[in-house]
C-alpha cells in the first residue's frame, strides 16, 4: 500500500466514524464500521509492523479528534486558555485515546496470514479487548463503536447479554467479514449468520416491547426535569446565586402546575446549585421548604463536603441531595469517578495556569458509595454527568438495588457542539446493559428518558430554560450481562488465544 492509498483509507476511517456519531450536521450510524475497517486496511498492507501502528495511531488520532474536538471548547471558554493551547490539549487527548487505532492496526498486521473467518474473530475479540483497556486506562471511554450506533436501537440490543463493549467488537468482527465476502466463501456465510444473530432477535425483542412515552401502571412514577439553562461562565459567581435559585424554583413551580394531582420526582441537574447546600443560611431553607410546600420529593445536584476529625479543610464533594416531600435532606450520593482538569487536576498538572478549569469550588474528592437514593418507590442508581459512560458503575448500582437508573449532568461545558448528544447516546447504552429506565437531567439539555431497551422516550430541548414532565418504569429483573460483566474480559482473553493457537487450516488467507 503506497502513501496516497494509506492516506485515503485513514481519511474514509476518521470521516466514517465522524459521520457515524453524531456531528451536529448529519449522521448514519453504520458509517462508524468504516474506522476499523480502514484500521484493518492500514495494518495489514502495511510493511511492517512499527509501520501499521504508525498508521493506525495516525488514524485513530485523526478520527478522536474528529469526534472529540468539543474538548477544546470547555479548555478555551471556562479554562480561558488561548485558542492554540486549548486546541493542543484537544491534540493531547486525541493522541492518547488513538493508541488504540495502532494496536488494533499492528494486530491486523500481525494477523494478516490467518484464514479471513478466524482473523476476522481474533480482531473483533482484540476490538473488544481494546476499548474496555482505554475505559480503564485513559478513564475517558467517549466512542466505543456501539454509541454510535445507539442511534438505531435495534443495533444495540444485543448488549443486554454481552455488553456495549462486546457489541463494538461484533461489529467491527462483521464488517471485516463483509470486506473478506468477495474472496471467501466461509467469510460470506459468517457474515450473514453474524449480522442474523445481531439483528433479527434485536427486531423481535423491540418489537415484543413497544416503546412507552407516558408508562401507566403501579411499577411506574412521575418525574420532572428542571433545565435553568445558566452559564457555565457567570453559575459560580456568588452576586448570581439569588438568580439561579430563583430560575429553577420558579420552572419547578410552572411544571409541577402543569402536572395536576401528580407529586413527581423533581430533578435538577449537576450542580444547579452553586453553593455549599448543607449549610447556606438563605438558599438551602428556600430550597428546603419549597419542597415542603409542594409536598413534592427532590433531586438536586450542588456541592456538598464532609469534614474528617485531624484534618484542617472538608473535603468537597460533587453531590446529589435528595429531599422528601417533608422537607428534609434525606440522602446524597458522591460523584466517584472525577473529570480531569474539570474536577480536579492530576497532581503532575496542578499549575496555576490550568487551575481556572475548575468549577469554582476547588477540587473534588472522590465519592465510594453506590447505595441508591430511595424516593418513594423509586431506588434511584445513580450517575453524575460522565459516570454514566461507565459500564461498571450502573452495574454497581443495579447490584445495590436499584430500580431505575438516574444521571443528573451539567452540559452547559459543550455549548452548541454535538458532544451533548454524544453523551446521551451513551447513556442509553447503560439502560440497555442493566435493563433499567434512565433519567437524564441537565443544566442546558438534553434532558431525557431512556428505556431500558434504549430508546428515548421523552427529550427536552437544547439551550431552553424549561420544565419537561415525564413517566419511568421501576423494573427489578437483571439482563444477563448484569451476571456476565465481570467475566467478559477473561472470557475474551481465552477465547482469543484459544482461536489464535489453532492450526492454520485449509482456506486460503485474503486481504
Amino acid at each position: 500500500m503506497n502513501a496516497r492509498i494509506a492516506f485515503l483509507w485513514g481519511l474514509a476511517g476518521m470521516l466514517g466514524l465522524w459521520a457515524g456519531f453524531p456531528n451536529g450536521l448529519a449522521q448514519l450510524p453504520p458509517l462508524a464500521l468504516l474506522f476499523p475497517l480502514a484500521l484493518f486496511r492500514l495494518g495489514a498492507a502495511s510493511p511492517g509492523a512499527g509501520a501499521a501502528f504508525r498508521r493506525g495511531w495516525l488514524c485513530g488520532m485523526a478520527s478522536a479528534l474528529a469526534v472529540m474536538y468539543w474538548v477544546a471548547r470547555p479548555v478555551h471558554v471556562v479554562g480561558g486558555l488561548p485558542w492554540p493551547l486549548a486546541g493542543a490539549c484537544a491534540l493531547l487527548v486525541s493522541a492518547g485515546l488513538g493508541l488504540a487505532g495502532g494496536v488494533f492496526a499492528w494486530a491486523a498486521y500481525r494477523l494478516r496470514g490467518r484464514p479471513p473467518v478466524r482473523r476476522a474473530c481474533l480482531l473483533g475479540i482484540a476490538w473488544y479487548l481494546l476499548e474496555h483497556v482505554c475505559a480503564l486506562v485513559f478513564s475517558f471511554p467517549w466512542f466505543p463503536l456501539a454509541a454510535a450506533l445507539a442511534a438505531w436501537p435495534v443495533c444495540i440490543q444485543p448488549a443486554a447479554v454481552l455488553g456495549a463493549y462486546a457489541v463494538s467488537g461484533l461489529y467491527a468482527m462483521l464488517i471485516l467479514l463483509l470486506a473478506d465476502c468477495r474472496g471467501s466463501r466461509a467469510a460470506r456465510g459468517a457474515a450473514m449468520l453474524l449480522a442474523a444473530v445481531l439483528l433479527l432477535p434485536a427486531a423481535w425483542r423491540l418489537h415484543a416491547h413497544p416503546a412507552e412515552a407516558l408508562p401507566q401502571g403501579p411499577d411506574t412514577a412521575a418525574v420532572l426535569f428542571v433545565e435553568g439553562n445558566i452559564d457555565q461562565n457567570r453559575k459560580w459567581d456568588p452576586a448570581f446565586q439569588l438568580q439561579t435559585v430563583d430560575t429553577y424554583l420558579a420552572l419547578t413551580r410552572q411544571g409541577l402546575a402543569a402536572m395536576p394531582g401528580e407529586r413527581p420526582l423533581v430533578i435538577w441537574p449537576e450542580t444547579a446549585m452553586p453553593f455549599h447546600f448543607q449549610s447556606h443560611p438563605l438558599h438551602t431553607p428556600r430550597i428546603l421548604e419549597f419542597a415542603a410546600q409542594q409536598q413534592t420529593p427532590m433531586l438536586i445536584g450542588a456541592p456538598g463536603y464532609a469534614r474528617r476529625p485531624g484534618q484542617p479543610r472538608a473535603d468537597i464533594f460533587n453531590r446529589a441531595f435528595l429531599i422528601s416531600p417533608q422537607g428534609q435532606i434525606t440522602g446524597f450520593y458522591d460523584k466517584q469517578y472525577l473529570v480531569p482538569f474539570g474536577e480536579y487536576l492530576p497532581a503532575w498538572l496542578d499549575i496555576d495556569v490550568l487551575r481556572p478549569l475548575l468549577q469554582g469550588v476547588g477540587i473534588y474528592s472522590r465519592g465510594t458509595d453506590s447505595s441508591p437514593l430511595h424516593a418513594g418507590e423509586l431506588a434511584l442508581g445513580m450517575l453524575i454527568c460522565y459516570e454514566a459512560i461507565f459500564p461498571e458503575l450502573a452495574a454497581e448500582a443495579v447490584t445495590a438495588g436499584a430500580n431505575v437508573l438516574a444521571d443528573i449532568s451539567n452540559d452547559g461545558w459543550f455549548g452548541a457542539t454535538a458532544a451533548p448528544v454524544q453523551h446521551l447516546y451513551l447513556a442509553a447504552l447503560r439502560a440497555v446493559e442493566q435493563g433499567r429506565w434512565l433519567l437524564r437531567g441537565t443544566n442546558t439539555g438534553i434532558s431525557a428518558v431512556c428505556d431500558a431497551y434504549g430508546r428515548i422516550v421523552t427529550k427536552g430541548r437544547r439551550d431552553t430554560a424549561e420544565a419537561v414532565p415525564a413517566r419511568v418504569r421501576m423494573l427489578s429483573d437483571t439482563t444477563v450481562f448484569h451476571a456476565l460483566g465481570p467475566w467478559m474480559p477473561l472470557l475474551a482473553i481465552c477465547l482469543f488465544l484459544l482461536l489464535a493457537a489453532l492450526p492454520a487450516g485449509r482456506e486460503r488467507p485474503t486481504l
